[in-house]
């Protein structure tokens, strides 16, 4: 390409921008929102990690020589983002006090055991997830009546918890 054609394709390139059509900017706002929810997650221990689809356990050890009601008790810890109350624990779906019976497994087999758990549901607002878990102690009871006559062996439930907000 020679000087005079590179000058004429410039001068045409800026008429055409000089004619066409002006291009205009445009504005508006972007509102932007965040939404706390208020939560409750069980835990391991008051510093422990989130239980997740972990389990809690309660061990009874019945000797039926000495008799006499056996006791047992288990935390439930639990975090709630601040301001935010854990309403409710249910065992099952039900409220204290829990009834359930444990069924016998191998040489146990067709024997069951009943048992119940109480507790007193939380009382105060979570403090936030930055700090240390609180906790309801759950008391499982089983009266001496209902395993001093039972075969030795295994017994056992699942219990599904929920923690309601």
């Amino acid at each position: 390409m020679n000087r005079s054609h590179l000058a004429r394709l410039a001068a045409l390139t800026l008429a055409a921008v000089a004619c066409g059509p002006s291009l205009a900017a445009d504005n508006t706002t972007l509102n932007v929102s965040a939404t706390v929810q208020g939560v409750c997650k069980l835990y391991t221990s008051a510093t422990g990690a989130a239980l997740g689809a972990g389990t809690l356990a309660m061990a009874f050890t019945l000797d039926p020589s000495v008799g006499g009601a056996a006791t047992q008790t288990t935390d439930v810890f639990y975090k709630c983002t601040s301001g935010t109350s854990a309403i409710a624990i249910q065992l099952a779906g039900a409220g204290s006090p829990y009834a359930g019976t444990l069924t016998g497994t191998g040489t146990a087999l067709g024997n069951s055991i009943p048992y119940s758990i109480s507790w007193t549901n939380p009382a105060t607002a979570g403090a936030g997830f930055a700090s240390d878990a609180q906790f309801v102690t759950l008391t499982g009871t089983i009266a001496a009546a209902d395993y001093i006559a039972k075969l030795a062996g295994p017994y056992g439930q699942n219990v599904p918890l929920t923690l309601t907000p």
